[in-house]
């Protein structure tokens, strides 16, 4: 197939995706074009286990073109321009959508879960695979366990909120969900290229950077030049975007905001995903994007962007998972690492609470910490980040490569993530707020009684 075919069929899929979601399932947006795309990844995976290697050279040549990994994350230390668009444009779109100013109230919680949370949660994950390997007789390197950990860590922003706003979740559940999805994205594509980098170095294996063998001075130019490159990109945009109001104009402008980024950012030798996180996060705060018929076009044009994109993500996946040589054992464990990411979640969230509890700087109670270890949903910034693992990892116990067992896992906890936490968090909501009104009324009768 010719890239003019392969655009137009991913193109169509995800219109007659959206469309069937519209028409008959009634999900958020983004849910139902993820799920779609999911489905037919999971059932090209499924066609390659059960047949066996994909055979047809072309497209084994088609997929090997495209250089997915480079297109997804970049930092592979090169200078081509267009590294790490795609999900750059992904986290770009997310963030422009978003309502960053509600996130100021829950400051500190938001960035203890975008940070700390995150490294909490990859590490209780790392623990319990190794643990899990370690009673199946496996080897693994505790340095790709983390990775995959840091890889499961993220919470998907744009599918989290859409499905909270049809809750009845308390709005300052809805905020910190909607923060710490946004922010963790940006700090877990960081923490990759750093233990990518680290891998690498410590499997001597070339790690082509500007910087020669320096990977940790190249991962720091990367990291802390992506968010100063972001700052300053996004508050050109902004400039621009207050001195027009035609809707056209300003789509044009925040385009060109993340094509710039695409283009320099890999010459800078910093990450396009994480400079266009930031970038989307400052122009989201411009008062035009909140305007009605101005910024709801331009919020209508992204929201499609994304969509468009998210299913491309997991149809790309799809077609990388036709040309690796798959096993079952992957898919197996799988089911034991969704319900371990979500003890690692839980801890992460009730250690911050039980010391805001402590010093009486939190209303929350146990069950709305409950409630948000159930709303974090992983989704497609997990996906591109499995994707954009080198092939040259191996793992210790079957030599094979990483990055397809990566895949399969992080797919297949993205499926239960969505369809079993996903499809439950109207019911778990409203089973917080019952239990949580029940407490209020026994803590007001008590005082009640104390007062008479």
């Amino acid at each position: 197939m010719d890239p003019y075919t392969v655009i137009v069929i991913l193109l169509t899929f995800t219109a007659a995706a959206g469309w069937a979601n519209d028409r008959f399932f009634k999900l958020p947006a983004s849910i139902g074009v993820m799920l779609a795309g999911l489905f037919v990844a999971v059932g090209l995976m499924l066609c390659n286990l059960m047949i066996g290697e994909f055979n047809d050279q072309a497209a084994v040549e088609l997929v090997k073109s495209l250089h997915f990994e480079t297109l997804l994350v970049g930092g592979q230390g090169k200078e081509a321009a267009g590294e790490g668009i795609l999900l750059g444009v992904l986290l770009f779109a997310a963030a422009l959508q978003l309502e960053t100013k509600s996130f100021t109230r829950q400051i500190g919680l938001i960035t203890w879960m975008a940070t700390v949370g995150v490294i909490l949660t990859a590490l209780v994950t790392a623990a319990g695979m190794a643990l899990m390997f370690e009673l199946a007789g496996k080897q693994w390197l505790i340095w790709n366990l983390l990775l995959v950990g840091v890889i499961l860590a993220p919470t998907d922003a744009v599918a989290a909120i859409g499905l909270l706003q049809r809750t009845s979740a308390p709005k300052r559940i809805r905020e910190v969900v909607a923060g710490e999805s946004l922010f963790n994205d940006g700090i877990s594509i960081v923490l990759v290229l750093f233990l990518t980098a680290h891998i690498m170095h410590m499997n001597h294996v070339s790690y082509d950077t500007h910087f020669g063998d320096q990977w940790l001075l190249a991962f720091v130019v990367e990291a802390g030049g992506a968010i100063v490159m972001g700052v300053v990109m996004g508050y050109i945009g902004l400039f621009f975007m207050h001195r027009v109001k035609k809707s056209s104009v300003i789509v044009l402008v925040t385009i060109s905001v993340v094509l710039l980024l695409g283009a320099f950012a890999p010459r800078a030798f910093v990450s396009c995903p994480v400079a266009s996180v930031v970038a989307g996060l400052v122009m989201g705060r411009s008062e035009t994007l909140k305007a009605e018929g101005t910024g709801g076009l331009v919020i209508g044009f992204w929201s499609l962007i994304e969509s468009a994109l998210t299913a491309i993500l997991f149809l790309m996946i799809g077609l990388e998972l036709l040309v690796v040589d798959l096993s079952w054992s992957p898919v197996l464990w799988s089911f034991a690492v969704w319900p371990l990411l979500l003890v690692a979640r839980f801890i992460a969230l009730v250690i911050p609470w039980l010391l805001a509890k402590g010093v009486g700087r939190t209303h929350m109670s146990f069950w709305h910490v409950f409630l948000m270890t159930w709303c974090g949903i992983r989704g497609g910034v997990s996906m591109a980040m499995a994707l954009a693992v080198p092939p040259v990892i191996a793992t210790m116990d079957s030599g094979k490569d990483l990055r397809s067992q990566v895949m399969v896992v992080t797919m297949m906890v993205v499926i239960g993530s969505i369809l079993i936490q996903g499809m439950t968090v109207e019911r778990m909501a409203r089973f917080v707020q019952a239990r949580v009104d029940r407490k209020q009324a026994r803590d007001a009768a008590a005082a009640a009684s104390v007062a008479e």
